[in-house]
């Protein structure tokens, strides 16, 4: 039985691509490259999902590793990657009715304080309805480890055999799957819905929810 429903927020809930990101903020493809290094290969993104620094610390350092003409590129991608994207609008209009249904809503993402300036501007219209969230900043550990989804459990309480967590990276959801949590490889927003629907017709609370269809599922 199905009691908890728990999401990952990039490629879930709201969209994430490194490479859209660049090109909305940067034109130049040599200085995307450029910005790609500064950012992602130096490992000081990766770094404020561990909590180890803050955005504004890592913003600073990537900065310091370029010429000033991308000071304000930096910023910009750093803390407003998230205007660059979609949200997942769809999904979590569908959220919402699972809600009502009685389900608990969680988050688990590995993210950083960047959570609450999309949660401010109005991407996350469901954060109203969570029962928790537990970000990689704040516990100190990223997925996969399985300490973050201990953390999860036990704050609030969850078995994992009553949760199914969707995700876009199967790692994370192996490691979900062998702590007895049932499992949706997150794919396109419509296959998302179908597949949690299909689930919850089949294990949920309450019998059917929504469509049922032919999906692969991870379960």
């Amino acid at each position: 039985m199905i009691k908890n429903l728990v999401f990952d927020l990039g490629n879930v809930l709201i969209e994430w691509n490194p490479d859209k990101i660049f090109r909305h903020f940067e034109a130049g493809e040599m200085r995307r490259q450029s910005l790609r290094e500064a950012i992602f290969d130096s490992h000081l993104w990766h770094q404020t999902d561990w909590g180890s620094l803050s955005l504004s610390e890592a913003c600073k350092l990537a900065q310091q590793n370029l010429d000033p003409s991308f000071e304000a590129v930096v910023e910009k991608i750093f803390f407003h990657w998230y205007e660059a994207v979609d949200v997942y609008q769809n999904l979590q209009e569908k959220i919402e009715q699972w809600s009502k249904l009685g389900y608990h809503i969680y988050i688990l993402s590995t993210t950083c304080e960047i959570f609450y300036r999309i949660e401010q501007a109005g991407l996350l219209p469901i954060f109203p309805l969570l029962s928790g969230y537990i970000l990689s900043s704040e516990v100190k550990v990223v997925k996969p480890y399985k300490k973050i989804y201990q953390e999860l459990l036990e704050k609030y309480n969850l078995k994992p055999e009553e949760s199914v967590f969707m995700d876009d990276i199967q790692v994370n959801l192996d490691t979900a799957r062998e702590m007895d949590f049932e499992t949706i490889l997150a794919k396109s927003e419509l296959e998302n819905i179908e597949a949690l629907d299909c689930l919850l017709l089949s294990k949920g609370m309450f019998g059917s929810v929504g469509l049922s269809t032919n999906l692969d599922i991870e379960s």
